[in-house]
């Protein structure tokens, strides 16, 4: 009798040890991409999503909310959400004229959302590919959280 109450006891505490291990916040990060302040355009284009230019101003893209107020203490760092980032950088593109004098921004605002868009479409390729929690008529489209973006602007 002692024997399958010990099994039994030694079995729960192990899976409860797995399942503490599972939901460490180690198994939910996801990528996070640094880029300097110019990646987004000059200091007038890019001081509506990430506020004024610092010293040495470095951007981190992840999947989170923007925050453009730097730390106090520490370096200046500004974080911005992939998506609007995106939406901003083909906004961005769209309004420059198409001249010479642009052609350098231009392509730098390219390949910064080129650089975006790899996560991006990794991470909703995953996001899509797994099994919704909800279905029938209450059921939410994923397709809708995290929208299709082309692959170039």
């Amino acid at each position: 009798m002692k024997k399958p109450l010990i099994f039994a006891l030694i079995l729960g505490c192990s899976l409860s040890l797995m399942l503490l291990a599972s939901c460490s916040d180690a198994s939910y990060i996801t990528p996070a991409m640094t880029f300097a302040y110019d990646d987004f355009g000059s200091e007038p284009i890019a001081s509506s999503l990430l506020g004024p230019k610092g010293k040495d101003t470095q951007v981190v893209a992840r999947f989170a909310s923007t925050q453009i107020t730097p730390p106090a203490d520490g370096p200046d760092i500004r974080f911005v959400n992939t998506e609007q980032a995106m939406w901003f950088l083909r906004k961005q593109v769209r309004q420059l004229p198409k001249t010479e004098e642009t052609a350098a921004e231009r392509q730098r605002l390219q390949s910064t959302y080129g650089r975006l868009y790899n996560v991006y479409s990794t991470k909703r390729s995953a996001f899509l590919s797994s099994p919704s929690s909800s279905y029938g008529r209450g059921g939410m489209n994923k397709a809708l959280m995290m929208p299709p973006m082309p692959p170039a602007i």
